[in-house]
């Protein structure tokens, strides 16, 4: 199949027809010589086919598979390619000439969800009717820095089932009970969660974690095998000689579970709590309730925007987590020990 006649597009209801036909010739494409892995975040199942060899053993190595109950319907069928394994390149001047807003409506009205990316530039799309999605970028290992950190996060958000979010917090607990970590970046959310991990605690994610809503409360599961911290961070809690090599772009340590002392993920906590961490550097750590209009403020907008669509059911979820889970603020000294036992102190507290 040939790359559209036009590499621009003179009306936005074009760019559902490109998407939709990008759908369909990654459906169509012809499977020998690409690479598959089969994943399962949340006990999603996702068959995954790479055209790029390392981009597909990445993502199996820091995509974490969970135990949990599949999905009614199953999982989605993605394809993850470059320009040149499918014949199109992938049109530079289109998407991003329009507000996220209205990009969004026009896919929805054709029943896809969609994203776009000018750097690169990197098309997602996603038919949750058919359960497929594609990914293409102009050449193999053109996806953006960030997607070593949290790789397919978009088409996980897309495919998780109701009542279950991608949701930008940091984790940490103790027998199973945990905590929520929220707020901007530099809050202290994966200091925190270091500490923990440091100490004894348990996680399933100090980045990205899947929250689940049901009759019986609130529970994360984690999505990715990996920490992420700048070096200062990492060696105030490991020591001054810990080294786990390059730096990712946002100057921080892209760290496997794998490369820690003891590892640290188990497959689920029961949440207890919505936990603000900020930096104080007090001698000793403060934790004290906060309104949920503030535990709210501090989480809604990295967990909503750093997604590319649903921003109204985002909306929704994080405020009903606010109102359904008790909220703090933690004021946090410089001591690991503290930092923990404060967290499990409260954990054990509201458990």
């Amino acid at each position: 199949m040939g790359t559209p006649a036009t590499a621009r597009q003179d009306g936005v209801d074009d760019v559902a027809d490109y998407a939709g036909r990008l759908l369909d010739a990654a459906a169509a494409l012809a499977r020998d010589g690409l690479h598959r892995r089969r994943l399962s975040p949340f006990g999603l199942p996702i068959e995954a086919w790479f055209s790029d060899a390392a981009y597909a053993d990445m993502a199996a190595a820091n995509i974490a598979s969970a135990t949990a109950e599949p999905p009614a319907g199953g999982g989605p069928t993605l394809h993850l390619l470059d320009a040149q394994s499918l014949g199109w390149a992938p049109p530079e001047p289109m998407a991003h000439e329009y507000v996220r807003p209205d990009f969004n409506a026009v896919m929805a009205a054709a029943g896809l969800r969609a994203s776009y990316l000018p750097a690169g530039p990197m098309w997602q799309v996603y038919s949750p009717s058919r359960r497929v999605g594609v990914q293409l970028v102009s050449r193999r290992g053109r996806t953006p820095p960030w997607e070593s950190g949290g790789p397919l996060r978009t088409f996980i958000h897309w495919a998780l089932p109701e009542r279950a979010r991608l949701c930008h917090a940091g984790t940490v607990g103790a027998g199973g009970r945990g905590v929520l970590l929220v707020g901007a970046g530099g809050s202290g959310k994966s200091g925190t969660t270091l500490a923990g991990i440091a100490a004894g605690l348990d996680s399933v994610g100090d980045d990205y974690c899947i929250v689940a809503m049901g009759a019986g409360g609130v529970e994360a599961r984690p999505v990715f095998r990996m920490l992420k911290q700048d070096p200062a961070g990492v060696r105030r809690v490991f020591g001054p000689e810990v080294d786990f090599g390059p730096i990712n772009w946002q100057g921080k340590w892209e760290i496997h579970a794998s490369r820690l002392p003891r590892p640290p993920f188990v497959d689920r906590l029961d949440i207890a709590a919505i936990v603000m961490p900020r930096v104080a550097r007090l001698a000793r750590c403060e934790i004290r309730p906060i309104p949920a209009t503030l535990a709210l403020r501090a989480f809604m907008p990295s967990n909503v925007m750093q997604l590319p669509d649903g921003e109204a059911e985002g909306v929704r979820f994080t405020a009903e987590l606010c109102r359904k889970l008790p909220t703090f603020e933690l004021l946090l000294s410089s001591d690991r020990d503290d930092i923990a036992a404060t967290v499990a102190g409260l954990v054990g507290r509201l458990g």
